[in-house]
């Protein structure tokens, strides 16, 4: 089963203060671009088990920071900018339509920083796989990476808590986590139920059809936290903060290892979570979304959240979130923000480096003539 990794970034000055990522992007073809102007993606190749994955963060993560330092940028895992005022966003045609169509709520969706993982589809597992990862969506917790919104602490989980509740306003379906398909037709019939309405709406606010058409299909609408990407022959998880590279790593691996069950077990619906030899049991949807919110609001604080992960596969003890590390306080100065982006920022540079220093000889560069 191979699987692939795209990091959302923060990028800093060497103040601390947020800057665009352009500088970086300009110079290195395999970055992309972010809705905020202060954000940029590194995206890996998919890999065929986690020693490639690894060999391939760590060298386009080092490339990134590499350009970053010529061009007075640092790469900042932390999955919200902490406290910041509005940020500058990126004025393309589709930005301007989801700006449009969701309003206020959509500058929210710009605040948070994520990691997508995706793993090849097994054939005629899809819906097993779809299944499973939703009932797994409460491991974000395990790599939480902020408490911090506009320098309110607002909940353990700070990103999950922005950008489920409050970004899509009229349309929750959009980012939220759905519940269970009994195959992979009703799960596609909901992603067309949703693209038709969020269409509508579009059309409702003054946009022209033709030109809703050319921006937005009906896979790369979706921005819940499990997705099937048809395009790439994957299944797509949303959930979790960007973070430092080897909980980023280790959390992959995990969940790799996990949703690799369904070749040779049958998933059940139904009890507390269990897996045995021949089964992997999940809970009924309704109490998946319990463990979320309390993932959301206490993080492994919550004993139940942390005893379900351990039922499910996981092993909480061996995850030490960044969020814990951050500063207990009900609020957070700009000047504080500052600061402790520029410590995530060091902190990332030296594991990149330390990664690197374990990995292969370097690969040909991407970079383009400055």
């Amino acid at each position: 089963m191979q699987l692939s990794l795209e990091l959302e970034y923060w990028t800093v000055d060497d103040t601390g203060a947020l800057a665009p990522a352009t500088p970086v992007l300009d110079r290195i073809d395999d970055l992309h671009a972010e809705s905020a102007d202060p954000m940029l993606e590194v995206v890996t190749d998919p890999c065929d088990g986690i020693p490639e994955l690894r060999e391939e963060v760590a060298f386009r993560l080092q490339e990134a920071i590499d350009v970053g330092r010529e061009e007075g940028r640092h790469l900042v895992p932390l999955a919200t900018p902490l406290n910041a005022g509005s940020l500058g966003t990126s004025d393309t045609p589709r930005t301007r339509i989801q700006r449009q169509v969701l309003g206020e709520a959509f500058e929210k969706a710009t605040c948070c920083a994520g990691t997508h993982l995706h793993v090849d589809q097994i054939e005629g597992a899809e819906a097993d796989q779809l299944n499973l990862l939703t009932a797994l969506d409460p491991a974000f917790a395990l790599a939480g990476s902020s408490t911090y919104h506009q320098g309110e602490n607002v909940a353990a989980c700070a990103r999950p808590h922005v950008y489920r509740r409050t970004c899509y306003g009229d349309h929750p379906r959009l980012g939220r986590l759905w519940s269970y398909a009994a195959d992979v037709d009703e799960w596609n019939d909901r992603i067309d139920a949703t693209f038709d309405d969020f269409r509508r709406q579009a059309v409702a606010e003054g946009i022209d059809q033709e030109t809703f058409d050319e921006h937005f299909t009906p896979e790369d609408t979706i921005w819940a936290p499990v997705r099937l990407r048809d395009e790439f022959d994957t299944i797509e998880w949303r959930a979790p903060d960007v973070a430092l590279p080897g909980q980023v790593l280790q959390l992959a691996e995990d969940v790799r290892d996990i949703l690799s069950l369904v070749e040779r077990r049958r998933v059940e619906i139904g009890g507390r979570g269990e897996i045995t030899g021949s089964t992997v049991t999940i809970p009924e949807f309704d109490r998946v979304k319990q463990h979320v919110n309390d993932a959301i609001d206490y993080g492994l604080e919550a004993p139940a959240v942390e005893r379900y992960l351990g039922t499910m596969g996981f092993d909480p003890s061996a995850y030490r979130p960044l969020s814990t590390d951050l500063e207990d306080s009900p609020r957070l100065s700009r000047a504080q923000a500052r600061r402790l982006r520029l410590r995530y920022a060091h902190r990332l540079e030296r594991e990149v480096d330390a990664l690197t220093t374990e990995q292969s000889p370097a690969r040909p560069s991407v970079l383009q003539p400055v």
